[in-house]
């Protein structure tokens, strides 16, 4: 009444199958959410930063080697802030330094740009479409 060895295989390879056709949409899956989590996590850092800067009314500069040393592997942070002339935000004003922030993984790419006026947002830079984000 149980089931035979050839029984038991045959069915093993359909399930084995199924799986490895379904592996590739998880993966790109699975990229997308690491785009979207860690973009929203910077953007969030960024606009929590401004706020801070204005509350206390004080400048606030933001290292990006440690947003960057934060990243997950597979997730590359660029950005035009050089060591000379970083990310600040002015307390008086919310000013800010001007220039952008890109993170991309194997499959999408995110950007986010800073205003002299202290404006951010994010948008796609590269890589297959996330419904969420604007085109740069």
């Amino acid at each position: 009444m149980g089931f035979s060895l050839l029984e038991m295989l045959v069915s093993m390879a359909v399930v084995a199958i199924l799986l490895a056709a379904g592996m590739p949409g998880l993966q790109q899956s699975s990229e997308r959410v690491q785009m979207q989590v860690w973009s929203e996590r910077i953007l969030m850092l960024l606009q929590q930063r401004k706020a801070f800067a204005m509350a206390e009314n004080r400048q606030i500069t933001i290292a990006m080697d440690s947003i960057a040393a934060e990243l997950p592997n597979g997730l590359s942070l660029k950005h035009n802030f050089r060591a000379g002339s970083p990310l600040v935000f002015e307390g008086n004003s919310g000013f800010a330094r001007a220039g952008s922030i890109e993170l991309q993984n194997a499959g999408y790419g995110s950007k986010i740009i800073i205003s002299g006026l202290g404006r951010i947002r994010r948008c796609q830079s590269v890589g297959m479409a996330l419904p969420e984000f604007r085109a740069c």
